[in-house]
Parts: structure tokens; sequence; C-alpha cells
């Protein structure tokens, strides 16, 4: 008498013989890493109808008090400037300031009387937010923080607006065709 195969016996062996059919890719024949790395960086290739609403909720900065999102929103700037593009022509951005973002918004005054491990000589994030907003940035401060965290609209800087909602307002600049960042 023979032994009944089980057919789920069966498809495994079928299976294993057609795994082992196929070739394996050969990783030693790739190039290396290395040479990626030696190229010369990419460039940004989209030069026009660039929309990017950036969000600032975080404190995190350099050892200069910079904000590290506000740094990365102005070496964007940078780059773009730098391309020969234009703010409100090849390019917007807008920047929502919110939660512990909110307070690089604030004047000197009130950032070296509001903010608990501020900077001796005011805001150190201000000429940089100024510069951003010459070059065509848009800038947002949002409500509920400023009231969860004691600021009012003479706290900020001249040429922030204030919004109901930081993240309302994240939203509805991503349904107007902004793409959102954190950096």
């Amino acid at each position: 008498m023979k032994p009944k195969t089980s057919p789920l016996r069966l498809a495994l062996v079928i299976a294993t013989l057609v795994i082992h059919s196929f070739p394996l890719p050969v990783y030693a024949e790739s190039p290396p890493v290395a040479a990626e790395s030696k190229k010369a960086p990419l460039q940004i290739e989209n030069r026009t109808g660039i929309k990017v609403v950036v969000q600032v909720n975080s404190t995190d900065t350099t050892s200069k008090g910079i904000g590290k999102q506000v740094l990365g929103v102005k070496n964007l700037l940078d780059q773009y400037t730098a391309l020969g593009m234009t703010s409100g022509k090849d390019f917007e951005i807008a920047m929502v300031f919110r939660g512990d973002g909110a307070q690089f918004l604030l004047t000197d005054e009130a950032y070296d009387s509001k903010v608990k491990d501020s900077h001796p000589k005011g805001n150190p994030n201000r000429p940089m937010i100024e510069a951003l907003h010459q070059g065509g940035v848009k800038i947002f401060e949002c409500q509920v923080a400023m009231k969860l965290k004691g600021y009012g609209v003479e706290d900020l800087l001249p040429y922030s607006r204030v919004v109901v909602s930081g993240i309302g307002a994240l939203v509805d600049f991503e349904k107007s065709g902004y793409l959102p960042i954190t950096p």
C-alpha cells in the first residue's frame, strides 16, 4: 500500500522547485554605493508652479538659537533664489508657526520676557524671519498656541498674520494645492 501525499505537501514541493528555478540577483555585480555619493548633487528640477506650506512646531534650535525649521525654510528660499526663481511667480512659500514653534514670531521684548530659555539679546530668529518675509514668504501664527502660551497680538512681529487654528490653516493650504512639509 502506497502512502497518501497530502495536497499541502505537494503544493510545498512544487513551490520549492519553482522558487529554485529562478535565478537570484547577484548583488556583488551591483555598482558600489560610494559611486553615487561622488556624483554632482541633484538639482531642483521643478522650477515653476511650486506651492509649499511649512509647519514650524518645534523649539529645536542651533547653538545660536535659530529654529532649525526656520533655517530649513531659509535654505529653501536661498536655493530657489539662486536658481533665478521668483517668489509669487515661480513659487510660493507659507509658514505656519504653531505649538512650540509659535515663540519664533515674538518681538525681542516679548521673547526675552516670555520664552523660558531665551537668548539675552532678544529673538535670535527675528533677522532670519525678516529676510524670509522680504523674500516673499507668508508668515502665519496660530491663535490657539498664542492663547496657550500667553502671547498677545502686540507680542508678534508686525508681518505675522494670526490664524484661528494652525492645524486648520495647514489643512486649508493643503486643500489649496500647497505641498505640506515639516522640516
